[in-house]
């Protein structure tokens, strides 16, 4: 299992993830990711790829009703030959909220959208110069000579997918599952991996060929009970003020609907602080990473043979203002 460092960027400027990166890169992460949530994906990407030199890049993930699968297509082709080949395209539908109140675009057709959107983003990676892409969906219809050639070496799509009905478009159409968050490796390895498995086998797809990604949230301190109290801030943030239906399942299907009910009440009338109070210890132990480097390395161990990618999503506030500083135990765990 490769390791890699997923940011959302609200809390960190453009030149402060480039000095994360040249780090990330230097300790041996394998890959960076940038969430499309708090700001653009492409932008910041870009200079992450100009301070670094062989590491992996890519959004995860786009949002597929914000970009259509022309621009995402071009910038993908753009990004991946100006970093020699080094994009993993990572793509999603969002969520109704992020959609239709933050955009104005209806959140319809998802799993049609999706799986034509994907299709689409392939076939461009795949479409040369002198030739025309010509696809007519239900959801997408696309006419189009390139007139850059995609090079190669295609970038392989991600599709975001835990869902049962998304799940199964990812396993027949994308070259990669991006799993999410707060998901434990038992979960992953005894109930998604086997549902894409089937939905594989039955598109006549091998299993084996498909990558698996997941983000986890992780807190990692000299201080034990520090770095749990920042994953449970972490996991309560999860339902305000942006809340995606996601989390609420997973940690439902997880054996956690007590602590799910309790956070859908006390986050959107701002009660942290019995909001972290109602997240149980098995919670902690089995959704996130935390405590010591010690600590996590363990956790860590526990899904080795589960996923191909793990990005850190930190937890852990920066002390003095120092976001850079806050990194440092990260450094320290791939460094292992």
């Amino acid at each position: 299992m490769k390791l890699g460092l997923i940011f959302t960027g609200g809390d960190t400027t453009v030149r402060e993830l480039t000095t994360i990166a040249a780090q990330a890169e230097r300790n041996g992460f394998a890959s960076l990711c940038m969430a499309e949530a708090w700001r653009s994906a492409w932008v910041p990407l870009t200079a992450l790829a100009s301070a670094t030199s062989t590491i992996q890049l890519g959004p995860y993930v786009l949002n597929a009703y914000g970009h259509s699968p022309l621009f995402t297509g071009m910038s993908a082709v753009d990004f991946n030959g100006f970093t020699g080949g080094r994009l993993m395209l990572g793509v999603g539908g969002g969520n109704r909220i992020i959609n239709e109140q933050w955009q104005g675009i209806a959140h319809a057709r998802v799993l049609t959208k999706m799986r034509e959107y994907v299709t689409l983003l392939k076939i461009i990676a795949r479409t040369r110069l002198g030739e025309t892409l010509i696809y007519k969906g239900q959801v997408h219809q696309m006419e189009w000579s390139p007139a850059v050639d995609p090079g190669d070496t295609p970038y392989p799509v991600y599709l975001a997918a835990v869902f049962p009905n998304m799940l199964k478009v990812a396993a027949q159409v994308a070259d990669g599952i991006g799993a999410g968050a707060t998901l434990s490796a038992n979960y992953l390895r005894d109930v998604l991996k086997p549902q894409a498995a089937d939905a594989a086998s039955a598109a006549g797809r091998d299993p084996a060929s498909l990558k698996w990604t997941a983000v986890g949230i992780i807190a990692a301190d000299a201080d034990r009970e520090r770095a749990r109290r920042a994953a449970r801030e972490a996991i309560c943030h999860l339902y305000a003020p942006l809340p995606h239906p996601y989390y609420e399942y997973t940690m439902r299907e997880q054996g956690f609907s007590a602590a799910a009910d309790a956070l859908l009440k006390l986050m959107p009338a701002g009660k942290l602080e019995a909001a972290v109070d109602a997240i149980p210890d098995e919670c902690v132990d089995q959704l996130v990473i935390a405590g010591t480097v010690a600590d996590c390395r363990a956790r860590l161990a526990s899904y080795e043979d589960v996923l191909d990618d793990m990005l850190f999503l930190n937890a852990m506030p920066a002390t003095d203002g120092d976001i850079v500083k806050a990194y440092q135990p990260l450094m320290e765990i791939a460094r292992k």
